[in-house]
């Protein structure tokens, strides 16, 4: 009886011992597919993201192709090489072909993106788009005396010219002599204003678009025609009062105008050069100095013709007044440039006699060329009478301020007068302090330098997508 009993108990411990081999066996099993299933998920994932990215990567050539034709109609494409990640590359043909007989003209793009990996041909996603673009032509900024692609303030000031302002404009106590005075209204907000002043545009429009926001026309003569946008309860956005217009009439919103490029690489490069690349404004101070000359307590500072190009750390750049001896400085920059990527403030006479014509290029200098933080050409604090004068093309990203008053001097006369252009990637403001009575600031369009001078590029051509197809 106890040796049955004995092979009975075998018999269990052999049961439970397959029965729990069978249940590893089961989970193994489930943890193998389950690794499986996770391992395949995580592939498609994997792909999921190249498949994005190769769409991607044909997206951003679509995109800069549209860039380049703004910037040249001629452009027929290229080749892009781009890593994707340490194992895959990723490579686009971009491909451009023009339909001439079509008015307006078309462009039809197409961008071949293709992911691979390193090392091998081996393809792993294709992805193929194809654009039609409209092309028109925008507005030439070389036929503004004054752009701005924010507002445009200014009081006490004689403009000869064409003005833009992307957005806005607030005029005041000034006289404007020219064809075409636009607000395009772009960003809102506020209300065109023009009051005190005096605009002479026979054959051309004042035209105040604000986007459904108000222009206020008061005490001002406008000897041609007045066109208005569509106030925001569907009449006339112009509300007129104690004025003299030529006629009326309600009209759409000018296009904007693109800011040109400056290819201030190239000119950093030249300053390099040539010895006229300097870290600050001290050091472009220390070597102005090498070529002055004083005379009736005026110190005429007047270094050779060239490219000066300023790479400080700090925000601001200021030329003094004064010298160390207590003269008034006049800086006569004739036929040179003044570059620096921060803000460049000009508080004494600064006189520009001539721009520079390259023989060999046809081509001028411009004046001053700044980015984002802008010019500030003030009247500095003791000296009422200053006088600024630049012949040439002042431009910068940020935004350009003359006439404005340094410690608010009380009653200046000081002068600016600008044979050029001014073109703003911001705001242009003129006489900005409250204390700018008896200034008068002038800026003149002068169309033979504004288009033979070096650096941009000021043939603009915009690009309106007709179809976007995706063909793989």
């Amino acid at each position: 009886m106890k040796l049955l009993q004995h092979k009975g108990d075998n018999n269990k411990g052999q049961t439970a011992i397959i029965a729990a081999v069978i249940i590893m066996a089961i989970m193994l099993t489930a943890i193998t597919t389950i690794g499986y299933v996770v391992l395949g998920e995580y592939k498609l994932s994997q792909n999921d993201v190249l498949a994005s990215q190769t769409r991607y990567f044909a997206e951003s050539g679509i995109e800069n192709a549209l860039l380049q034709i703004g910037q040249n109609s001629s452009y027929t494409g290229g080749s892009f090489v781009s890593p994707i990640n340490s194992q895959i590359n990723g490579t686009d043909s971009v491909t451009v072909s023009y339909n001439t007989t079509d008015n307006p003209e078309q462009a039809t793009i197409t961008s071949d993106a293709t992911v691979y990996q390193q090392g091998t041909s081996n393809v792993l996603y294709t992805k193929t788009i194809q654009v039609v673009a409209s092309l028109g032509t925008i507005p030439q900024i070389d036929n503004y005396a004054i752009f701005a692609n924010n507002y445009i303030y200014g009081t006490q000031f004689t403009i000869n010219g064409d003005v833009q302002s992307n957005n806005l404009l607030y005029l005041q106590n000034g006289t404007i002599n020219a064809q075409n005075i636009n607000a395009v209204g772009q960003g809102g907000g506020a209300f065109n204003n023009i009051d005190g002043m005096t605009i002479n545009n026979n054959g051309g429009v004042v035209n105040l678009n604000g986007n459904y926001i108000l222009s206020f026309i008061n005490d001002t003569n406008i000897t041609g025609e007045l066109g208005c946008g569509t106030a925001f309860w569907g009449g006339s956005s112009c509300i007129v009062t104690n004025s003299t217009i030529g006629s009326q009439s309600q009209v759409s919103a000018p296009p904007p105008i693109t800011l040109p490029t400056f290819d201030t690489s190239t000119w950093e490069t030249y300053a390099q050069n040539h010895g006229t690349f300097f870290s600050s404004t001290p050091s472009f101070y220390a070597y102005l100095e090498n070529y002055s000359s004083i005379s009736d307590g005026i110190d005429t500072l007047s270094p050779p013709a060239g490219v000066y190009y300023i790479d400080a750390n700090i925000n601001e750049q200021t030329l003094p007044s004064q010298d160390s001896q207590g003269n008034y400085i006049t800086y006569n920059f004739t036929g040179s440039t003044i570059i620096t990527k921060v803000a460049f403030g000009i508080t004494a006479g600064y006189i520009q006699t001539s721009p520079f014509l390259d023989s060999s290029t046809g081509k001028y200098l411009p004046a001053i060329v700044t980015g984002k933080q802008g010019i500030d050409m003030d009247q500095p604090g003791g000296n009422t009478n200053t006088q600024i004068n630049i012949t040439g093309i002042i431009y910068s990203l940020g935004q350009i301020s003359i006439g404005g008053v340094d410690n608010y001097v009380q009653n200046f006369t000081g002068t600016v007068t600008i044979n050029g252009a001014l073109w703003s990637g911001n705001a242009v403001t003129i006489n900005e302090a409250d204390d700018a009575q008896s200034a008068q600031q002038t800026i003149s369009l002068d169309s033979n330098i504004v288009n033979n001078t070096e650096g941009f590029n000021t043939t603009q051509t915009s690009t309106q997508i007709i179809s976007w197809n995706e063909i793989n």
